[in-house]
């Protein structure tokens, strides 16, 4: 029990930066600076910090390293 809240953290924090580089790569290819591309590129680039933050809760939380 003791690595497993920890690593659904990671788990989460992955998923949040496969969305992010989703929703970035939409945006580029709609046109990073066009009226459909541009909230895309923003939210993906909202969701990295959210990612590091999810991270460093897991650290903060549950830390592995003892």
């Amino acid at each position: 029990m003791g690595l497993l809240p920890f690593a659904v953290l990671l788990l989460v924090a992955l998923i949040d930066l496969l969305l992010a580089a989703w929703f970035i790569g939409q945006g580029l290819r709609a046109g990073a600076n066009s009226a459909e591309g541009r909230p895309r590129v923003l939210v993906g680039s909202m969701l990295i910090p959210g990612a590091l933050l999810i991270v460093v809760l897991g650290f903060v939380l549950f830390d592995p390293l003892g």
